[in-house]
């Protein structure tokens, strides 16, 4: 079967990463050929270039940025000999809706679009129009999550038996475990990602300020890895300055070395204010790291529950996030037992090829 596979991007993010992973799963079993449709290029181009043949709707940093789309606008997108020669195309994120349009008019087969999106996220990095021509020109939807689920149906009004739940592939590599647990004599909690608005790097500083409050002989400190220069960052270090933190919460810019940062923290927070199923959390699990989340906004919240590996709390609740990050600080056992589930449970789904391979095929014949 070939299958056409279409991503948003090729930026050093959690949709083009997951997409390679998955990319990379089909291809291990040898029972599909992928072929990579690029809307935006990104750091990110050569890698999908390295396990197969891809093509951009439009590339970045290029000197004919203008001729290159016409012409593989017109090569690819509206050409139905190329398009029809594939079984199956799957669309990334819920921002190709104009692309989907086009091909639509050209293609007559299955068309799947994975969405990794919820409210604030889709008017973010798309608008309704675009949104209501790709849910027009899908089949199906693939969701990494029941919240994703309900804000489809929700907002969108798509009906249940269109959708299906698709999990993400987390590939095993024993080689990122073997990195030096550090001695240290604080506990660390760890946050990962942009430092924007959703993410809620403003709320890891405030659940930190309360902690220390309430408990101010704790031997804990606070890093999050993924911060960028810019006014964002100023603000941040502008408030731990008024709040006396320095020292104790620190903003870290993004390293390729990711595996030092899960392997040095002992407990992950998720003070994202809108997260459809952060990789963050599952790249914890890894290292037996047990998470922290809010309830309502975060699909997050299936695999702390499903693992038993984590406290989801309600939502903007900081005096029970304190309470949940204590619990883990106080009692090491706890914190261990917690940890391993959420390893164990990674390891018998996200990181199981036979798992999610298995879901894969079997959502090809809904």
């Amino acid at each position: 079967m070939k299958i056409l596979i279409i991503s948003h991007d090729a930026t050093r993010t959690g949709a083009p990463i997951l997409l390679l992973n998955l990319a990379k799963l089909l291809l291990k079993f040898k029972e599909y050929e992928v072929t990579f449709l690029l809307k935006n290029g990104g750091v990110l181009e050569s890698d999908f270039s390295s396990i197969a043949a891809t093509y951009f709707v439009k590339k970045q940093k290029h000197k004919n940025v203008f001729w290159d789309y016409l012409k593989i606008k017109k090569r690819v997108i509206e050409d139905k000999e190329f398009l029809n020669n594939f079984d199956l195309i799957i669309s990334n994120t819920i921002t190709n809706g104009e692309i989907l349009e086009i091909i639509r008019e050209n293609y007559k087969g299955k068309i799947i679009s994975y969405i990794h999106e919820l409210e604030i996220g889709a008017k973010a990095f798309s608008n309704e129009n675009n949104i209501l021509k790709l849910i027009k020109n899908s089949t199906n939807f693939w969701v990494p999550s029941s919240i994703v689920n309900d804000f489809l149906i929700d907002k969108f009004d798509i009906s249940q038996d269109k959708i299906f739940m698709m999990p993400y592939y987390i590939p095993y590599d024993a080689s990122d475990l073997k990195v030096e647990k550090k001695s240290q004599k604080e506990f660390v909690v760890g946050g990962c990602g942009t430092i924007d608005w959703r993410k809620g790097a403003d709320l890891f500083i405030v659940v930190a300020n309360q902690l220390f409050i309430k408990y101010p002989n704790s031997t804990i400190i606070f890093r999050w890895a993924g911060a960028f220069p810019g006014i964002e960052l100023e603000r941040l270090n502008y408030e731990l300055r008024k709040c006396k933190l320095e020292g104790k919460v620190f903003f870290e810019f993004s390293s390729s070395n990711i595996n030092e940062f899960y392997n040095s923290i002992d407990l992950f927070l998720l003070p994202s204010r809108e997260d459809p199923y952060p990789l963050v959390i599952l790249e914890a699990a890894k290292f037996n790291v047990p998470s922290i989340c809010f309830d309502l906004v975060c699909g997050s919240k299936d695999f702390i529950v499903n693992s038993k590996g984590g406290i989801v709390v309600p939502f903007l609740d900081i005096d029970r996030t304190v309470e949940a990050i204590i619990s883990f600080y106080s009692d090491p056992h706890y914190k261990k037992k917690l940890g391993k589930n959420a390893n164990d449970y990674l390891m018998s789904t996200h990181s199981n090829d036979k798992y999610v391979y298995g879901i894969f095929k079997e959502l090809l014949g809904k």
